[in-house]
């Protein structure tokens, strides 16, 4: 083995799962060498993550389908001649949604969770999640239970069970998607850090303009499983569809004079009028327990008819526990949540779902169906909506979202980025 042999190499590779009739990748070329960081981008199902399956052994060992053509060796050797065990500590990977990486319920077992089951001494298990949780600043949450844990600080802690193990490939599927800016920026310093010491790092990310900050070494962009660019990032810029992918501000600015102007329809019927109030709260603050922080404190504001409203902060400061109160999914300890003038404590969650639509941060929590029309009509059947109008709504929703052809799709065998739409 040299140091100039690629630590993955893919020719020629063609990949159909077993549901779909079209290839979902098509004759892919790609090579990443030892120290180096590739960022691939690319709009939702252009085969981003299928490609990443591919290298890590998940397909076709869990994502059933057929090769249709081409290869992939890591390290020089065939990726299907690699056991799982071999893989495991070859291939490190961060998937988009950390709800299907986190097995355990508190962070010190969840991090030494791939460790133990390399038979690893405890004494040299303990010192690798200690030097991990140090080297990610997240030294914090060793003591904590997963299932408190905000979206943004389940991903870095699946970051810390992926680094543990000391893998020679790290795969980062969209890991920024439930970080702040704050933690957006120091996992990117992170993962240029980790190339720069030798490991091969290949990052799948929508907000393309952070991942350019760290100077990825190669950009791959992906449309409709081929790919369109191979190249410097200078290259993306003139490449890349900017409806489809983040590209900087003033890149997007600059290639949006090109094209004719938007035309804008006056809405009919607005009026400057104040819409109903549909949600306040009283003086709300919340904590899990006697034994736990306060995570809301003291809690005023409302919400009416026709608002739109930013709710902003960084991981772990309680937008999804405020959001929760909402439904009536949590209670306040102190102070009332009203939702259309009755307290959350007198109603119930299924009489809340009548007024509030709840979009959760990782959507295969809330996708079960076995097809995306399945899934679609759960709701409104439960509601016991019309038949014939719920037909409607649904072709309309399909529509709206784009996803017309994945009408008959097992929600959860989409791509992150469907699933979302889905659940939207």
């Amino acid at each position: 083995m040299t140091d100039t042999q690629p630590a993955i190499s893919i020719r020629d590779l063609t990949f159909t799962y077993r549901i779909r009739e079209e290839p979902a990748i098509h004759n892919i070329n790609l090579e990443l060498h030892p120290g180096e960081l590739m960022l691939m981008v690319g709009a939702s199902g252009s085969g981003k993550s299928t490609i990443m399956r591919a290298i890590n052994g998940l397909i076709p060992r869990t994502y059933r389908g057929t090769m249709d053509a081409g290869s992939i060796t890591l390290f020089g050797k065939d990726v299907n001649d690699y056991s799982m065990a071999e893989l495991s500590q070859t291939v490190g990977t961060l998937l988009q949604d950390p709800e299907r990486q986190i097995v355990t319920s508190k962070v010190l077992n969840e991090v030494a969770f791939g460790l133990e089951n390399l038979a690893l001494p405890r004494e040299e298990i303990l010192q690798r999640v200690d030097e991990t949780l140090s080297y990610l600043n997240i030294m914090k949450l060793r003591e904590r239970e997963t299932f408190r844990l905000s979206g943004g600080e389940k991903q870095i802690v699946g970051v810390a069970g992926v680094l543990a193990m000391r893998p020679r490939i790290l795969l980062l599927d969209e890991p920024l998607a439930s970080l702040d800016p704050a933690s957006a920026h120091e996992s990117l310093r992170i993962f240029r850090e980790l190339a720069n010491q030798g490991i091969a790092v290949l990052l799948v990310e929508h907000r393309v303009d952070d991942a350019l900050a760290i100077d990825p070494d190669t950009v791959v962009y992906l449309e409709e499983g081929r790919i369109v660019y191979s190249g410097s990032p200078d290259g993306l810029m003139q490449t890349a569809d900017f409806h489809r992918v983040k590209l900087p501000a003033a890149v997007v600015m600059q290639r949006a004079k090109a094209e004719p102007p938007p035309v804008y329809k006056p809405a009919v019927g607005q009026t400057n009028q104040m819409g109903s109030e549909l949600v306040r709260f009283q003086n709300v603050s919340f904590r899990y327990s006697k034994d736990t922080p306060t995570i809301l404190q003291d809690i005023n504001f409302s919400v009416r008819q026709g608002d739109i409203i930013a709710l902003l902060g960084p991981n772990g400061a309680g937008k999804t526990t405020l959001v929760k109160h909402v439904l009536g999914l949590l209670k306040p300890t102190n102070g009332q949540v009203l939702l259309e003038g009755v307290a959350s404590k007198d109603s119930t969650v299924a009489t809340a779902a009548k007024t509030v639509g709840y979009v959760f941060q990782n959507p295969s929590q809330m996708l079960f169906a076995p097809s995306v029309q399945e899934e679609l009509a759960y709701g409104p059947t439960n509601l016991r909506h019309d038949k014939a109008r719920m037909a409607e709504n649904i072709s309309w929703a399909l529509e709206t979202i784009h996803m017309s052809e994945y009408r008959d799709s097992p929600p959860l065998a989409l791509s992150y980025g469907q699933q979302k739409r889905v659940s939207i």
